[in-house]
């Protein structure tokens, strides 16, 4: 199944990927040397991840973290800010859409200011 993603959504992964290519960079590593670290067989999916295309595999969070040199705690965060954004506000109490001043994606349930009243138990049968 596929699901559509939203502009919003493709505009924070984009952003996520502008990160990775950027730390990478910084360790002086290329897309190749990624790539055969990670058993991927080609370079062109660390290409895609960095450019938003395709989703970083999250099973391969800590690999990429310490390919790039960064703590696996600050990488997971930063994957969760950018790609996970419903699960970072709940996390950290921050609105990443509203931090990129990005519309916010989806539907979601704004929380009751006063809880409802429930009716009473009816007794007769």
């Amino acid at each position: 199944m596929t699901v559509k993603v939203d502009e919003s959504t493709l505009k924070l992964r984009a952003r996520f990927g502008q990160w990775l290519k950027a730390t990478r960079e910084e360790t002086g590593m290329t897309q190749l040397e990624m790539a055969v670290h990670l058993n991927y067989g080609y370079p062109v999916f660390v290409s895609q991840v960095e450019r938003g295309a395709s989703a970083l595999p999250e099973h391969d969070m800590r690999v990429w973290a310490e390919l790039l040199r960064v703590d696996s705690a600050e990488f997971a965060k930063q994957y969760l800010y950018y790609c996970r954004p419903f699960v970072y506000e709940a996390m950290y109490g921050k609105d990443p859409y509203a931090l990129e001043k990005l519309p916010r994606s989806g539907k979601t349930i704004k929380a009751a200011t006063k809880p409802r009243a429930r009716k009473p138990a009816s007794t007769s049968k």
